[in-house]
């Protein structure tokens, strides 16, 4: 019985040993907390989009935008340069919803890197003359507001193999906020995230 219990203690021991880990990213490897997975998860996405929020609200470019004067934002290209199969909306959302309930912008979704978010302002449109529709009811023309600012970014992984062969993967977030009429950054930003594990807690 007590072999038992002893190896089911090493069994615990050894999986937590190689259970993944939040780091400061430094060769110092300061364990910053417990991790799900070498991948990218739904704490990830929810930490890095209100560090990304944060920054940009507190940003002297938006920080005195009134209510009144709202900022329209399209979102512009957003690279997954991953070998995960991310979807990227999960993060752009959470900062697009944000951003609104601020009341600094709003977001279009008629216009948008590789075709509008939502189709149906331009198929809309796409009745008038049509007989079967009371003409009234039909959008005019100059009524779609374009947008300010453009919202792209990128996602990069590196893998780092340690010393000890545990795998360091670093994780950077860059967004970039771009007035389109200047084609200047007003605003960008780069957040990390560094996780260690064994090669048997990479996911992908």
């Amino acid at each position: 019985m007590r072999n038992l219990f002893f190896y089911c203690f090493l069994a615990i021991f050894f999986v937590a040993c190689g259970a993944p880990v939040y780091t400061d990213g430094y060769a110092s490897q300061e364990k910053q907390g417990d991790a799900l997975t070498l991948g990218l998860d739904r704490e990830d996405f929810e930490k890095t989009a209100q560090e990304m929020i944060e920054s940009m609200l507190k940003d002297p470019a938006f920080s005195n935008i009134s209510q009144g004067q709202r900022k329209v934002i399209a979102i512009g290209k957003i690279v997954n340069d991953t070998p995960q199969r991310i979807d990227t909306d999960k993060l752009i959302s959470k900062i697009t919803i944000a951003l609104r309930k601020s009341g600094k912008f709003i977001l279009t979704t008629a216009v948008a890197a590789g075709g509008a978010r939502d189709e149906m302002s331009e198929a809309v449109r796409g009745l008038r003359d049509n007989e079967e529709f009371n003409q009234n009811t039909i959008s005019q023309k100059g009524t779609l507001i374009a947008p300010n600012f453009s919202l792209s970014g990128k996602i990069r992984q590196d893998n780092v193999k340690l010393r000890n062969g545990d795998i360091q993967v670093e994780y950077f977030f860059h967004l970039t906020l771009t007035d389109l009429n200047s084609g200047l950054a007003y605003w960008e930003d780069e957040k990390t995230i560094d996780k260690t594990g064994t090669s048997k807690s990479v996911t992908w």
